[in-house]
């Protein structure tokens, strides 16, 4: 009886152990709040997709991700995804995006509405993507 309690208590702290250790390796999300603000510029973007995860825990609410492109004049389009937002947009919708300058995969929604100008960078674009016959020009089907 006493290797057996000897033996479940090695079982159990190399259990807690893996547990404390893995949860360490979790990847370290990314806030604007870690950056300057003179090391972004603003850019007009698109949503591509709008997902919903039910949240058992408060009944019927939902965390909307949206995932969305940009550098939409590039023949290089960029994508990136925001989990659990809190915006009113649509797919399709315009919006812009605040892109690092020397990281272009760092980039975070602002959820303006495109301006006249940037609503022509938007009309070209997906005249690319029609031409293309694609939804959306440099987005792989997510």
């Amino acid at each position: 009886m006493k290797n057996l309690s000897k033996y479940l208590f090695v079982i159990s702290f190399f259990g807690v152990l893996l547990l404390v250790f893995s949860s360490c390796n979790e990847a370290k999300q990314l806030k604007y709040e870690d950056f300057d603000e003179e090391d972004f510029v603003l850019v007009p973007g698109i949503v591509t997709k709008i997902t919903r995860t039910p949240i058992y825990a408060r009944g019927d609410w939902y965390k909307y991700n949206v995932y969305y492109a940009y550098n939409l004049d590039s023949d290089s389009v960029s994508v990136g995804k925001k989990m659990d937002v809190d915006m009113a947009v649509n797919e399709g919708d315009g919006i812009y995006v605040l892109v690092h300058k020397e990281d272009e995969d760092i980039s975070f929604l602002v959820g303006l509405r495109l301006k006249p100008n940037d609503e022509d960078i938007m009309e070209k674009y997906l005249r690319k993507s029609k031409d293309n016959g694609v939804k959306y020009f440099g987005v792989k089907e997510q």
